[in-house]
């Protein structure tokens, strides 16, 4: 992970003490990792990933794969392609009623049922991000 670190140094042109100060953790922690005398532990890891969010874990961890994540485009709600059958192909029916066996939907007493549009979708990921996306008609 030395070399991970390094490359972070070097790419977003930070010195160790404005690195350590950045991440916050103490500038000899840093100092330690960079000679080998330590390794990393989860929250240094972590402290890392938070204040480096566009950093790919893969690649800290491991030195595998591209340093930085791969942004997604305006808009896309999916890293791959869609199905055939995938309702969420059509992106425009965002209203689309699902069925659930079981459950049924009735309005209060005294209440007629509204028509009912989706306002967001709100996808997470296992990297504790998320996206909003908002139905702006």
């Amino acid at each position: 992970m030395q070399d991970q670190i390094q490359e972070i140094l070097r790419r977003e042109e930070l010195s160790s003490s404005q690195f350590a100060d950045k991440i916050g953790v103490q500038r000899s922690s840093v100092s330690h990792v960079l000679s080998g005398r330590n390794k990393p532990g989860f929250d240094f890891i972590q402290k890392i990933l938070q204040a480096f969010p566009g950093i790919d874990a893969d690649w800290l961890i491991t030195g595998l794969g591209e340093m930085y994540r791969k942004r997604r485009v305006p808009g896309e709600l999916f890293d791959g392609p869609f199905s055939e059958t995938s309702p969420a192909k059509d992106e425009k029916n965002l209203s689309a009623n699902i069925e659930t066996p079981g459950l049924k939907e009735r309005p209060a007493e005294g209440l007629k049922p509204l028509a009912r549009e989706v306002e967001r979708v709100i996808v997470f990921y296992t990297d504790k991000t998320f996206r909003e996306y908002r139905n702006e008609q």
